[in-house]
């Protein structure tokens, strides 16, 4: 800062100008650099993150994004089944359906995302309940200026420093609801957050319990293709055999032949089953697929007897205990409060304050004596603020909030009704599988019968081959028949229990 008082108007106006034109330079250059260190400017694109410079040319990541890449699973972890080192550096351990399940909702990536989740909303009703509280905050603003002023003659110095440090504290003292209104949505938000982590936890569980039965229908399928292969092979002992005795045809013999390459050709097929779905069950655990987990008793053995015959019963279950449905509840009701906090805006709030520091200050004129200023400093009041028109925005948020809670609702009935229908196909899914396994079983019982029967006529001489190859491939079939069944059987059971929502269905029980 300057004061010209040059008697010659002419060198004052040209100093002043001189003055100005110099300070417009210096602001200049310091908004330049100010916006350059802060990355507003840029008139060439980034070479870092610039897209190729043709189009048949991919585009080269630069090194800093590698660095990126340390958050990522390397394969080691991947392999990991969540086990101490030690344990992991012992055999491996078999896992039946219950471990695999525990393994599975420890390791699951579905799990910890919304246990993750269901954190993050504990921590915004942790923000939403801040207001409660006072606000205190400390701060200090000090500095030192030396100011020179030209006077006619003689040029006067001022030196300054101050130093002001205080505590603010702050309080929201009357809001009509906002806190309240705001907490209760967060709150809400959390149990929904809470319920979504239970339904997680249900799906993780039936994913792994479907893998684990598609897995032992596989196996099933591979003794099921052992013992059809079996069987092709006595058949064709027995051609041959009456082929030597010059009772049967060369052709008789080839189509045994044939018969007996198709039971090895869907063996092997069987057993690329199994490998593809033994590595649908490491996905479905949350592990690699080559991490070392052998599956104990993989076979089709424990059948579910009875998991209630009252559909209705089933479809009310679901809606009381689905942990969904009571998030879209909860969510509803976060939509109410949403409405609530949105009316409360209409109001105004009051807020008081208090404030306390120091005064630290010192003045010097041209090296003379000090003026020194130590005192404290405080304070307190009350604000009311109270915006009388905000352009409508209240009423246009009001009505959105009122939009939204209005969804909720509507996504809440359209939820209802989808697990009704679940439940309602899930439950005759389960009748027909259990119809269709003891159809498979007395299809098996009756294709063994007619087998062995024309196996010893054909040896005797009163069955063709054809009578022979057709009861054998009836055989095969009804085998395969009964694996599928016994599996659609089991996966229909889950279907049941997962559409429910509950551990399992009222009256359910198992038989091995």
């Amino acid at each position: 800062m300057s004061l010209c008082v040059n008697s010659d108007p002419a060198v004052c106006a040209a100093r002043t100008r001189r003055g100005s034109f110099a300070c417009a330079i210096l602001l200049i250059c310091a908004a330049v650099a100010a916006l350059t260190g802060c990355g507003l400017v840029r008139f060439e694109p980034d070479p870092k993150v610039a897209p190729s410079q043709s189009v048949n040319r991919s585009w080269t990541p630069p090194f800093s994004l590698g660095t990126r890449a340390d958050a990522a699973s390397r394969l080691e972890e991947l392999r990991r089944v969540g086990e101490s080192p030690k344990i992991r550096a012992q055999a491996p351990r078999d896992y039946d359906l219950p471990a695999l399940i525990d393994l599975a909702l420890r390791t699951s990536p579905q799990t910890q995302q919304a246990w993750y989740a269901a954190w993050a909303a504990n921590g915004s009703l942790g923000q939403a309940q801040a207001p409660n509280y006072p606000t205190i905050q400390a701060d200090g603003v000090g500095g030192y200026f030396k100011l020179p002023i030209q006077f006619p003659g003689k040029t006067l110095i001022i030196r300054n420093s101050d130093f002001l440090p205080q505590f603010k504290v702050t309080y929201d003292l009357l809001d009509f609801g906002r806190t309240r209104a705001q907490e209760r949505s967060a709150r809400e938000q959390l149990i929904a957050a809470n319920f979504a982590l239970n339904r997680s936890i249900q799906d993780v569980v039936f994913t792994v319990e479907k893998a684990h039965y598609i897995l032992a229908a596989a196996n099933a399928s591979v003794s099921a293709a052992e013992a059809n292969l079996k069987l092709a092979r006595t058949s064709l002992d027995a051609v041959q055999e009456r082929h030597h005795m010059g009772l049967a045809t060369k052709p008789q013999v080839l189509l045994a032949k044939q018969v007996e390459a198709q039971a090895v050709y869907d063996l092997e097929n069987a057993k690329s089953g199994v490998h593809d779905a033994e590595t649908a069950l490491r996905q479905a655990v949350g592990v690699a697929a080559d991490a070392a987990i052998s599956v104990q008793g993989g076979r089709l053995e424990r059948l579910p007897e009875n998991l209630g015959d009252d559909v209705e019963k089933l479809m009310t279950d679901a809606i009381k205990e689905r942990p969904d449905i009571a998030a879209k509840i909860a969510a509803v009701r976060a939509g109410d409060a949403a409405i609530a906090r949105t009316r409360a805006e209409y109001y105004p709030e009051v807020e008081i304050a208090g404030n306390y520091g120091q005064i630290i200050w010192n003045y010097t004129v041209n090296s003379g004596s000090t003026q020194n200023l130590n005192q404290p400093f405080y304070g307190i009041g009350a604000t009311m603020r109270w915006d009388l028109f905000t352009g409508f925005s209240r009423y246009y948020g009001e009505q959105k909030a009122i939009a939204q809670r209005n969804a909720a609702r509507s996504q809440l009935r359209s939820l209802q009704l989808d697990v009704t229908a679940t439940v309602w196909t899930a439950y005759y899914d389960y009748l027909s599988a259990r119809k269709k396994l003891d159809a498979a079983q007395a299809l098996v019982d009756a294709s063994e019968e007619s087998y062995a029967a024309n196996l010893e006529s054909h040896r005797h001489g009163l069955a063709t081959i054809t009578d022979l190859i057709g009861a054998e491939r009836d055989l095969m079939g009804a085998r395969y028949t009964q694996v599928q069944s016994t599996a659609g059987l089991l996966l229909s059971s889950s279907a049941l229990v997962h559409a429910v929502g509950s551990a399992s269905p009222a009256g359910a029980s198992s038989k091995h």
